[in-house]
Order: structure tokens, then C-alpha cells, then sequence
């Protein structure tokens, strides 16, 4: 699941409030993660959160 919104200060884009669940596949450079993201993503467990490191963005494994 991801969470997008305007809480966070120190990001550089501001998006609109919305949450999505996407698949896995979803988290690459092609839609601008870096590797230390997309690494850390890929070690979440079920209930577990990772904040985006360029912000406004966090994830949740829901599965």
C-alpha cells in the first residue's frame, strides 16, 4: 500500500493525499526509487512501514 500526501516538509514535491496498494513490481528506478528504497522495501513485513526517503510517501506492507 502506498500513502502519498503533503505531511512532510522536507520533500521535494508535494502530492495530493491518496493511497494506492500496488505490486511489488511497482517499487523500481523507473518510477523513481532509488536502490537503498526499493532495498528496504523488499524487507518489510506484513504491518511494517518504510517513509520514502525523498518524502511524502509511505509504504505499508499489507501482504
Amino acid at each position: 500500500m502506498c500513502r502519498w500526501g503533503d505531511w512532510d516538509d522536507r520533500a521535494i514535491n508535494s502530492y495530493e493525499t491518496r493511497e494506492e496498494e500496488v505490486s511489488e513490481d511497482y517499487f523500481s528506478d523507473r518510477n523513481g526509487y532509488d536502490t537503498e528504497d526499493i532495498e528496504a522495501i523488499d524487507t518489510l513485513d506484513v504491518g511494517e512501514e518504510y517513509d520514502v526517503s525523498s518524502g511524502n510517501q509511505t509504504i505499508i506492507r499489507i501482504k
